[in-house]
């Protein structure tokens, strides 16, 4: 037995704690889909909702039982199977549509119609028919193409761009986007790669490759396969999934009325560390914040201006139900944001940093003691310090 085949059984020998749920190949059970309804249907059952990464609609059709006869769903994708299953769903159900069409579009789309959205849902990643589909080449331990597309009707494969990426441009997706600090192994999976192009070698398949990375990485500490964070760099890169991800929740924002809602659902550090980084910058001020309350003890202290903010539920997790039958979930994270006519935390922080009063704060304390006791300590100290270096 090879190596690496020692390192993947070890793999499939490590247990997690939780007993894996079974899924038949192309279905897929939607994450937090209980909690989706209750926080962004449950409201408003005869709004107005979009979902923007449809998959095979299990979010969907959750939502549309949720809602009342009045109500209307929209939906997007870029996968033309996912789309497929939404024609067929418009058959069944008149308040659904699906489009074919990236999410960061719904306000070209949706804008015309003239409908204010009550609410909208990123299911954020790639789907499990998408991942379990070894045509898509997707997971490093299943054998098909190295494409890495969602729609394979668009761009380039994954190998195509590793056969005309420069190593420098390589190393940067893999680190960049595989959520790895590691740069040293982003260097030597680059290097296998440089080599094996060199030689009219590189793989063509998953399996292959990823045979490939595992040998030019090393050991690998995590309880996963040595190519994974490999596939998940150049499938981000490939589809753009990052920028898309902040143009559709800026396109999601300027739908949305007051109060409207957009969920979330996060599966690795970096989305949640994008979706923080867009909070951040469009924070509402909160009521008990530290920063208002000195703000509002100036004399010269005026009205903050009231722009489109927003606020944060606290982040829901997966119960133990839910695990127990889904264990795929166990990563899922959703975060609900709420739009809100308020001053934003920013603009208070802008004005605040700009004021005299803020440089006094933001100074050093001085010392309490006085300057002659001061001195006195100082030199007490000194010569204990020799009389324990001459003892």
């Amino acid at each position: 037995m090879s190596p690496l085949q020692l390192q993947l059984l070890g793999l499939v020998r490590f247990h997690t704690g939780i007993r894996p749920s079974v899924q038949a190949p192309g279905t897929h059970t939607p994450a937090l889909c209980e909690e989706v309804v209750k926080k962004l249907v449950a409201p408003n059952p005869g709004g107005v909702y979009v979902d923007g990464t449809f998959g095979r609609g299990g979010h969907t059709r959750a939502m549309l039982a949720a809602m009342s006869p009045s109500g209307s769903l929209h939906a997007f994708d870029m996968d033309p199977e996912a789309i497929a299953a939404g024609k067929e769903l418009m058959k069944a159900d008149s308040r659904f549509t699906i489009h074919h069409a990236p999410f960061s579009s719904m306000k070209a789309v949706l804008k015309p119609l003239g409908v204010r959205i009550s609410a909208v849902l990123f299911d954020l990643g790639i789907s499990s028919p998408q991942f379990d589909d070894a045509g898509r080449g997707f997971r490093p331990e299943a054998d098909g193409p190295l494409d890495l597309r969602f729609d394979q009707s668009k761009g380039i494969t994954a190998w195509d761009f590793l056969m005309t990426a420069s190593r420098e441009e390589i190393i940067r997706v893999i680190s960049e986007y595989g959520e790895t600090s590691d740069l040293t192994a982003s260097q030597r999976i680059a290097d296998v790669i440089c080599l094996a192009r060199a030689k009219d070698a590189l793989p063509k398949r998953t399996r292959e490759f990823a045979a490939l990375v595992a040998q030019g990485k090393g050991p690998e500490y995590q309880a996963m396969h040595p190519a994974k964070l490999t596939f998940q760099a150049l499938r981000i890169h490939l589809n753009g999934e990052f920028d898309e991800m902040r143009k559709g929740i800026s396109a999601a924002f300027g739908l949305l009325g007051e109060g409207g809602r957009i969920g979330l659902i996060s599966w690795k550090h970096s989305e949640c560390a994008i979706i923080m980084d867009i909070f951040r910058s469009l924070e509402a001020v909160r009521d008990k914040e530290p920063l208002l309350k000195w703000y509002r003890s100036l004399p010269e202290a005026e009205q903050l201006p009231e722009r489109w903010s927003m606020e944060m539920d606290d982040i829901t997790r997966p119960s133990e139900k839910e695990l127990q039958t889904n264990s795929r979930s166990r990563s899922a994270l959703l975060h609900v944001l709420r739009k809100r006519r308020m001053p934003r935390l920013a603009d208070l922080e802008s004005l605040v940093y700009a004021l005299p009063a803020w440089c006094n704060v933001t100074q050093p304390a001085t010392s309490s003691t006085p300057p002659k006791k001061r001195r006195r300590a100082e030199m007490e100290a000194a010569v204990n310090l020799i009389f324990q270096i001459i003892s």
